[in-house]
């Protein structure tokens, strides 16, 4: 990540990892337990012109957030609950 001056100012999990736009949209949106809402991904997807369907994005979602929740237990242990309880309240909307 880079500020207004072009500085490097931040590497989100710079983990060797290649795939659709739609991945790397959920890379970012599974990085922090911050805001993992439906509202968030729906807002930022709706920028993302690519040809992932919309009723795909959540399910694309958990996926991330299970590796997201194995990255977890080694690098950010003290965000594992947050993460979990994330899966419990996405998971249902999946199962749907």
């Amino acid at each position: 990540m880079f500020d207004n001056d072009g500085r490097l100012c931040g590497i989100i999990d710079p983990q060797p990892v290649i795939g659709p736009p739609a991945y790397d949209l959920i890379y970012a949106f599974c990085s922090s337990p911050d805001d993992l809402s439906y509202e968030t991904i729906s807002a930022a997807f709706e920028q993302l012109a690519v040809g992932t369907k919309q009723d795909r994005i959540y399910e694309e979602v958990l996926i991330g957030l299970y590796f997201r929740i194995s990255t977890c237990l080694k690098h950010h242990p003290h965000d594992l609950q947050a993460y979990l309880d994330a899966w419990e309240w996405w998971r249902p909307a999946v199962e749907q």
